[in-house]
């Protein structure tokens, strides 16, 4: 089948089609071990999947979209970003949806981290069906499937083997046990005698016992088998793996030969995605270092489309940084310049035009594209102008928009730029973006020629409209009236304004800078000179 434009998720969404027939619904998969903060690395693998269960349903195409949480795995390092990390360290190999939650907010220490992401993911217009896997083995609903497995131990143990240097004993079993006593997963044997028996006995306490398959809760598959029997039980027609799972001899490499000789069941179509780097950062995110950024924190610099609109601008395949310095300015312009190129009619010369629009409209929080642009006022400007308005943004919205005929959208829009912006500059500026205005006069030590120059300024702003000058005209006047007038140099006398106002050596472009203050704000500054 022919993608709808040369964008990778259209071309993924066309090679599945293709491959897996006309189908009256298609699956696709996703899913994580919440066993620490799940942050934007790991939502890399969830907007894949929302990117390419979109383009499917642009082919037509029914899309049943799940989402597992394999919470009934192993807590077997505590992050060390967590409190009551005493606690969590008392409950390491126990099962994640039985260890209390650190926080003291959920249920579990799982159903909180998956809570959190589930509410994140809402946000940016992604909202799958959630499977949690620690109800589903504990309602025994893969009963027959670990049954299969332990019948075909052998099997699995051949196709692990053809990529281990050192051979599985003879005794190896695809599954892990928890003991029923103390609910750890460290045993002295396990055993599968047939049938719906199981054998075990715990090296942690010492209790033996043999379960039916059908009716323990404490019984699950290794990923390694786990993985693939789920792409059978499910019937999923795609899912993608990060690098750690796609090389030669990887957890899709063995599962696609696991799901066929063991459940006859080819392989979901798969496509590698790479790791989300922090810009300036030491490498790989992890949860359980906690370095790390989550999607909250990301949406607190970025607005939730411009985070979609960043992953779908990225081919899965390729490593890239996410940046929280200065560059973030840049991927602003980008996205503003992207957004009003693309909601144009398409180039008779289309070039990138095809696959900009269709990023855009995949960064969409819903399947409705707007017809044109709403007003984005440009992000540098806007950091500018909101520590001018001492952070006030309805101050600022009035700045912008006193004399234009505006949409509750506009303002919305405008209202969620201006957060994003006020976060930006509170907590990730660099100190030559940040600044705050005097209330009041300030003493500082000046020459004589830096008082003179500074009486001088304040004689020009009672002369001329600020609100009408431009800004290169102003700034002709302060080199005629001021500086060449007083014999101060130029360096000084910018420093003992910026100095008057808001207490740095520096600061934004004087000329547009007095114009954005007012006349009567930077006068009652000077006063005392």
């Amino acid at each position: 089948m022919k993608p709808l434009t040369p964008h990778w998720a259209d071309q993924a969404a066309a090679r599945v089609a293709a491959a897996c027939g006309d189908k009256e619904s298609y699956t696709v998969a996703s899913g994580i071990t919440p066993s620490g903060v799940v942050h934007i690395g790991n939502f890399r693998e969830v907007i894949t999947v929302d990117l390419v269960a979109r383009a499917l349903r642009s082919l037509g195409k029914k899309v049943r979209f799940i989402y597992s949480w394999d919470d009934f795995d192993t807590l077997r390092k505590v992050p060390v970003n967590l409190p009551n990390q005493e606690m969590l360290t008392e409950n390491l190999r126990r099962p994640i949806s039985r260890v209390p939650d650190p926080y003291g907010e959920d249920k579990s220490y799982a159903a909180h981290n998956e809570r959190v992401f589930e509410e994140e993911l809402k946000q940016v217009g992604i909202d799958p069906e959630f499977l949690y896997q620690s109800d589903r083995y504990g309602a025994g609903l893969y009963a027959e499937s670990i049954k299969v497995a332990l019948e075909k131990r052998d099997v699995i143990r051949g196709i692990l083997d053809a990529y281990r240097a050192e051979p599985l004993g003879t005794d190896w079993l695809p599954t892990t046990i928890y003991c029923s006593q103390c609910q750890r997963d460290r045993m002295d044997y396990e055993r599968y005698p047939g049938g719906y028996d199981y054998s075990y006995k715990c090296s942690s306490c010492g209790h033996e016992e043999t379960v039916d398959i059908r009716k323990t809760s404490n019984l699950k598959l290794n990923w390694r088998t786990d993985w693939p029997m789920r792409w059978a039980f499910e019937g999923v027609d795609f899912e993608p793996g990060g690098k750690d799972h796609s090389s030669d001899g990887g957890s899709y490499d063995t599962g696609k030969r696991i799901v066929k000789d063991v459940w006859g069941r080819e392989a979901p179509q798969y496509l590698q995605y790479d790791f989300v780097l922090i810009k300036g950062g030491t490498g790989k995110m992890s949860s359980s270092k906690g370095e790390l950024i989550t999607l909250s924190e990301a949406m607190a610099v970025y607005e939730p489309q411009m985070v979609r609109w960043i992953f779908a601008n990225q081919r899965p395949n390729t490593d890239f940084s996410i940046a929280f310095d200065t560059d973030v300015i840049k991927v602003y312009d980008e996205f503003d310049r992207a957004e009003l190129f693309v909601l144009q009619p398409m180039p008779d010369n289309p070039g990138k035009w095809p696959v900009m629009r269709r990023a855009y409209e995949l960064s969409c929080l819903g399947t409705d594209v707007p017809a044109q642009a709403p007003y984005r006022a440009p992000f540098r400007e806007l950091t500018g102008r909101l520590q001018l308005c001492d952070g006030d943004f309805e101050r600022t919205w009035a700045a912008y928009y006193k004399d234009k005929a505006v949409t509750a959208a506009d303002k919305a829009a405008f209202l969620s730029r201006c957060q994003r912006a006020w976060n930006w500059v509170q907590d990730y500026a660099p100190d030559e973006f940040r600044y705050s205005i005097h209330k009041e006069p300030v003493a500082i030590p000046m020459s004589d020629k830096q008082k003179e120059a500074v009486v001088a300024l304040r004689g020009l702003l009672q002369k001329i409209d600020l609100g009408a000058i431009e800004a290169k005209d102003l700034n002709q006047r302060l080199y005629d009236d001021i500086i060449h007038t007083t014999g101060c140099d130029g360096k000084e006398f910018f420093t003992a304004v910026y100095q008057k106002i808001i207490g740095r050596d520096q600061g934004p472009r004087l000329p547009g800078f007095l114009k954005e203050l007012g006349s009567d704000r930077v006068l009652k500054l000077l006063a005392d000179v």
